[in-house]
């Protein structure tokens, strides 16, 4: 389940107003965890006394939101903190400017009291890219124009395409995907934005082949000159079928992958396909199927085994082909993507 932080006065906001909020009252009350901004002993004395809380209570049949004082104590003490739950959600009681202010720093949703946005993580967005169409508007192309809309806060992405260099001999997804981590990495930033891209290497391609492309990869990033550091790991193995794209708040799928325009013309896309944005709970009526959250958390699961597998491998036969973790990764080839470590 998604976590919720939320101080006192915003937690009574929602649930005193669900016809004005009603996305947020539906999360609170069934899809997510709700923590608190009060001690053990207070909450105990609160459910006697606090109409509000005992509401909540009895409409979610028992359900009580979750006393957790010391971690708002450290958020509000280095708001840095935020980025340990990287996605969660925080509804504080602090200003709209501080709110940006935080959202911004540190690519985590942050809510307040005085401008709760009920819909930031209901909509979804989809495009039938056909063969040959020019993807241009606007001054931006390609990856840029796709991705030219209002997106939520994000500090981490995770990319799978087994797919993405087996053509062209790698040259296509790599200039597709230096162009989509263009489009998606924020102007400014107070933390370390963590990058991991899982897809097999080309066939007949060696080691020197594979540090080559991590290098350029590197090196293109580094060129960008954004004024925080990118962590970027790469995993060369085998991984799930569904081409995804996963961010805290947010996934990108596409039917045929991701690399998505022509190598020489990066506006014009390559082969007909499916493109979809979905916030993570453009889903949340029992009628409407899985949200998202859930199938994102299912996928990296699913991704962190993997690379786990991988790494144990590479640990007994580092010469084997197929088989490479590369990037900025520790030593021991564990990962450093905070998305991956949060499951």
């Amino acid at each position: 389940m998604m976590q919720i932080y939320s101080d006192i006065q915003p937690f009574e906001t929602i649930v005193l107003y669900p016809e004005k909020f009603p996305n947020w009252f539906k999360l609170f009350s069934e899809h997510c965890e709700v923590f608190i901004n009060i001690s053990d002993v207070d909450y105990e004395l609160e459910k006697l006394t606090n109409p509000v809380l005992e509401e909540f209570i009895k409409l979610n049949t028992g359900r009580e939101p979750i006393p957790l004082k010391y971690h708002f104590d450290s958020v509000y003490a280095d708001s840095a903190t935020v980025v340990s739950t990287p996605r969660s959600v925080y509804f504080l009681d602090i200003s709209k400017s501080d709110a940006e202010k935080m959202q911004q720093d540190f690519g985590i949703l942050i809510q307040c009291t005085e401008a709760i946005d009920d819909g930031v993580l209901r909509n979804t967005y989809y495009r039938n890219l056909t063969i040959n169409k020019t993807c241009n508007a606007n001054g931006k192309t390609g990856w840029q124009h796709l991705l030219d809309n209002q997106l939520p806060p994000l500090n981490a992405i995770v990319i799978s395409d087994n797919f993405l260099f087996v053509n062209e001999d790698g040259i296509r997804g790599f200039k597709n995907i230096l162009q989509l981590i263009q489009a998606v990495l924020p102007g400014t930033l107070n933390t370390d934005f963590n990058i991991l891209l899982i897809a097999q290497e080309h066939k007949n391609k060696d080691v020197a082949w594979c540090n080559k492309l991590t290098g350029d990869i590197k090196t293109a990033m580094n060129n960008l000159k954004k004024p925080y550091n990118i962590i970027f790991e790469i995993v060369f193995a085998e991984t799930i079928h569904p081409r995804l794209f996963i961010s805290n708040y947010f996934i990108i799928k596409l039917e045929k992958g991701f690399a998505v325009f022509n190598s020489d013309d990066l506006q014009t896309v390559h082969e007909t396909t499916d493109f979809e944005i979905n916030r993570m709970f453009h889903r949340i009526n029992k009628n409407e199927g899985l949200p998202e959250y859930l199938q994102a958390e299912s996928r990296l699961v699913e991704i962190k085994s993997i690379c786990s597998s991988v790494a144990q491998y590479i640990s007994k036969r580092p010469k084997d082909k197929n088989y490479r973790i590369m990037g900025d990764c520790n030593a021991d080839k564990s990962l450093k993507n905070r998305l991956i470590n949060d499951v």
